[in-house]
């Protein structure tokens, strides 16, 4: 089940933005919760396994640049979604280096909804990403006791489709499935990003970019914050490593 079934349908206000939960609005989240409840109960009692794949599970990028942090409604939106998931066996997260994630954050919400934040929000992303995934992974884990907790680096398996299916499934024998290469979501390049900004007549905005380039690799942040970024994210890859929980398996990209 993708992102198409889950927010549509009778799973339709599920996936809420947390600025928008009103009375009305949960009440309609905990009827869809318990619709999906059913209907993975459904399929258990099938002898078939089912995958949910949903971007904005732990919460939403508009949710992160609005806050300048990490997933920070994850906790209400685990909330949300337990009587659905109670019975879960595996959670399959991807994580990647903190500096290309927000930045890729940044890109998508420059081009959707908001103007490039100034440097001292930058400075205040970085600051407040310090725990870094550690602390999406164990809400996950604090909220779902009982299931499996597999973490997966970006680039590990990023190539090989199939062989991630495999890895987030447990199915063994998928020789009858092709591999198809497309990418989806790319984001913009700062060009374009310019062009976005120029048509809304932000000048604030361009402003902002007009150090930054023509390329494609976007990088909003100074050289301090950087370093913020990528010593969170080490600590992030030291902690994995360890294996501190049993629940926990780590699969890090080739470096």
């Amino acid at each position: 089940m993708g992102p198409e079934q889950i927010r549509n349908g009778d799973f339709q206000g599920l996936m809420i933005h947390h600025s928008q939960v009103t009375l009305w609005r949960s009440r309609k989240a905990q009827t869809a919760a318990q619709k999906l409840r059913s209907t993975l109960d459904s399929e258990r009692r099938a002898g078939r396994r089912v995958i949910l794949s949903e971007e904005n599970i732990l919460g939403n990028i508009r949710s992160n640049v609005d806050t300048m942090s990490i997933y920070p409604n994850i906790q209400s939106s685990l909330d949300r979604l337990q009587p659905a998931f109670e019975q879960v066996d595996v959670f399959y997260i991807s994580i990647r280096p903190l500096d290309v994630w927000w930045n890729s954050c940044l890109s998508f919400a420059i081009r959707h909804f908001r103007r490039p934040p100034s440097a001292m929000q930058l400075d205040c992303i970085a600051f407040n990403s310090a725990g870094g995934w550690r602390t999406v992974i164990q809400a996950v884990c604090d909220a779902f006791p009982k299931a499996k907790v597999k973490v997966v680096e970006f680039g590990a398996l990023t190539a090989k489709p199939i062989v991630q299916l495999a890895e987030v499934s447990g199915w063994q024998d998928l020789s009858h499935l092709e591999q198809k290469h497309q990418i989806l979501n790319r984001s913009k390049t700062i060009k374009n990003l310019k062009e976005i900004l120029e048509g809304r007549g932000d000048s604030i905005g361009i402003a902002r970019l007009a150090q930054k380039g023509e390329g494609r690799k976007l990088n909003m942040f100074s050289e301090t914050g950087l370093g913020m970024l990528f010593e969170a994210y080490e600590r992030d890859l030291a902690w994995l490593r360890c294996k501190t929980d049993d629940r926990i398996t780590f699969l890090e990209a080739p470096k």
